[in-house]
């Protein structure tokens, strides 16, 4: 059985070898490259003033390492809300509108950081548009509150 199926296939050979790729009728071209494009011509400067007023004050809250002794994070509320949480060491700028703000503070975190009660003490702070506000975090017997602090603090 072997034998036709091997014939079959020397018969064949012959056949397969003149069979040639055919070659592509046109030759790939290259694509032209693209025209330089010319220098933008002088671009505008923008103006060094402000056309608009500024309408908003600056708040900086800093929490220095050795002011407050927890290891809680602390929570900056304002108007009710939380609007930050600072860890030892660090401090957040906000962008407020000028006027009156109410500021609260209270511990944050679980296990041992979760107060017992609720620090309901809060703190009136006077925002003036294109000034900067700077307070420092600090503790005393009654609780968390914010000092003012100097502007290189």
């Amino acid at each position: 059985m072997r034998l036709p199926f091997t014939l079959l296939a020397l018969l064949c050979l012959p056949a397969l070898a003149d069979e040639s790729v055919p070659e592509p009728a046109t030759a790939p071209t290259e694509m032209p490259a693209p025209a330089p494009t010319p220098p933008p011509a002088e671009v505008p400067m923008a103006p060094m003033t402000l056309g608009a007023p500024i309408d908003y004050g600056v708040l900086t809250v800093s929490r220095e390492r050795l002011e407050v002794s927890t290891p809680c994070d602390i929570g900056l509320y304002l108007e009710g809300n939380l609007a930050a949480r600072l860890y030892q060491g660090q401090s957040v700028t906000l962008n407020l509108p000028p006027g009156e703000i109410l500021v609260r503070l209270g511990q944050l975190g679980g296990g041992h950081c979760q107060p017992r009660f609720e620090q309901l003490r809060s703190q009136t702070l006077h925002i003036t548009a294109g000034a900067v506000a700077k307070y420092r975090i600090s503790m005393d017997t009654v609780g968390l509150r914010l000092i003012p602090a100097p502007l290189n603090y």
